[in-house]
């Protein structure tokens, strides 16, 4: 009934695809899924939380595996700047790495609420945390409109 080489148009666009293409595409993932640890490399690859109470802002990078020594944070025409450097001394021989410990930067615009003169930095058990003061004199407090 049916001829054993015989396929249907579909069939040999798929065979063709899989035949000349796929070993490719298949090794190009690979590649960027194992060395690559799935990512690549962006700064939204370091969690970031940051929250608000009445008398300031934290920010809080969760950057496990990294030293206090590893961070600069800066203040600059009204940007955050939070930086890390690579890991130097990681000499292990890996099979298989899914925290890359790359280097990363990440900037925040502030707001004209910060009181950049008093911001304070901590690194605890992998989070380093940013206390970012708020100038309570110069809040302006939310109000209500009264709809007619």
């Amino acid at each position: 009934m049916f001829k054993r080489n015989q396929q249907t148009r579909a069939y040999s666009n798929y065979n063709r695809f899989c035949g000349q293409h796929f070993k490719d595409r298949f090794e190009k993932f690979q590649q960027h899924f194992f060395e690559d640890g799935g990512r690549a490399h962006d700064a939204a690859a370091v969690p970031v939380n940051i929250a608000e109470n009445a008398e300031f802002y934290e920010v809080q990078v969760f950057a496990a595996g990294r030293k206090k020594e590893q961070f600069q944070v800066s203040i600059n025409d009204g940007i955050l700047k939070i930086s890390c450097t690579e890991n130097e001394n990681d000499n292990a021989a890996y099979i298989y790495k899914e925290h890359p410990g790359a280097a990363f930067e990440r900037e925040f615009q502030l707001n004209e609420q910060v009181l950049t003169d008093n911001v304070h930095a901590s690194f605890e058990e992998g989070v380093l945390t940013v206390i970012l003061p708020k100038d309570l004199e110069n809040i302006k407090t939310p109000k209500e409109v009264v709809i007619d």
